[in-house]
């Protein structure tokens, strides 16, 4: 295999592989908070109360969502999946430039994906329902930031891996992750682990 093919099998494995385990943080936090009834699919954690709790905070009532989880204890859950992505996102940048690396391309744009369904969210005016929008809600933690750090760290996979690597491989990962996403959230997401 050459490397535009590596590229693409790697970024097609990747991209389902790095929804799993930005679920799987929150689902950990979950766990380890103790929160109610944990639950884990293909593109989601939660737990048991969670979309009143979310309701309540967004409309002040604290102490009523307090009641159903620790506010501090879900923010941190929240805040989880996006710093394990953005670990991971920036090996790939490194694994990139360092070793010019079309596994790390792949790495990098797979993980730092994720900021473009986020940023059409907050294009829309509707970003209530985002991990960043969560986190700042619970933790106080201004949101901006970490939308601006993960697309960041899209641009910058897809500078590096056009400079380092070339426009086939380059490519070949952006075609890729957009089929395995489509292939996980429509077909085998809900086949391997349904909601």
């Amino acid at each position: 295999m050459n490397d535009w093919q590596r590229a693409a099998v790697w970024a097609a494995f990747l991209m389902p592989a790095g929804i799993l385990s930005h679920e799987a943080a929150h689902y950990l936090g979950y766990l380890a908070f103790d929160l109610p009834d944990p639950t884990l699919s293909y593109a989601s954690g939660g737990f048991a109360g969670m979309r009143e709790y979310w309701i309540m905070l967004r409309e002040g009532e604290r102490a009523a969502a307090d009641a159903i989880a620790p506010i501090r204890d879900v923010g941190l859950s929240a805040l989880f999946g996006p710093l394990l992505t953005i670990a991971i996102g920036g090996v790939g940048l490194w694994l990139l430039a360092v070793r010019k690396s079309a596994f790390g391309g792949a790495l990098a744009f797979t993980a730092f994906f994720r900021a473009l369904p986020v940023l059409v969210v907050y294009a829309l005016g509707t970003p209530e329902h985002t991990d960043e929008a969560h986190i700042a809600l619970t933790l106080g933690v201004p949101d901006l930031p970490l939308v601006l750090l993960q697309l960041a760290g899209l641009l910058g996979s897809i500078w590096l891996s056009l400079n380092f690597m070339g426009w086939k491989v380059t490519l070949s990962t952006v075609v890729a992750t957009i089929v395995a996403l489509a292939i996980w959230m429509g077909a085998l997401g809900p086949l391997v682990l349904p909601e």
